[in-house]
């Protein structure tokens, strides 16, 4: 997750509770996130493919610990496992943040396979307009274009009791700079 830098989201939420499900910019926030205190970071990201925990895992962060900003890094891929959990995060009122990275499909498994000259089989999957099911079930959702939009979305994020989706595209501009 050095893109959104995990640095600047926890400069901007310094007691946040970060919540990881199985995707590649997980992979690199195991790495790179020093929480401030213990029981900061729940993540899934150690191989066994657990697709969707992250969605869960934050509400009942954010229902353990309502006074501290939630925030969950999940995949596409992962997400829809378990979207419907949206409806129960909306009626319980947690205001979590969804770091949602949308690769169009299983891309960290996808690359795997092209790099050892395995042609990709069940990893370009359909992928919804997430920003339509997000206001759907009653959450607020945006598309980032900018460092600089991240940081206001973000923030006003943290004001909601209802989820927020932050939803990056890999091929983004302002993500190649």
């Amino acid at each position: 997750m050095h893109r959104p830098n995990a640095a600047a989201v926890q400069k901007a939420l310094p007691d946040a509770i970060f919540v990881g499900d199985s995707a590649e910019p997980v992979y690199a926030l195991n790495s790179c996130l020093e929480p401030a205190r213990p029981r900061s970071y729940f993540t899934s990201a150690t191989g066994y493919g657990t697709l969707g925990y992250g969605l869960p895992a934050a509400i009942g962060a954010k229902l353990a610990a309502p006074d501290r900003p939630v925030i969950v890094l999940v995949g596409d891929g992962g997400l829809q496992f378990t979207i419907g959990e949206l409806a129960a995060a909306v009626e319980a009122k947690t205001g979590i943040i969804i770091l949602l990275w949308n690769n169009k499909g299983y891309g960290e498994i996808k690359t795997y396979m092209v790099e050892r000259q395995i042609r990709p089989i069940g990893v370009d999957i359909y992928t919804p307009d997430f920003q339509a099911i997000a206001k759907g079930f009653g959450c607020q959702a945006s598309m980032i274009e900018s460092y600089e939009q991240f940081g206001r979305e973000l923030a006003a994020a943290n004001k909601r009791n209802v989820p927020t989706i932050l939803e990056f595209r890999p091929d983004a501009a302002f993500l190649k700079r």
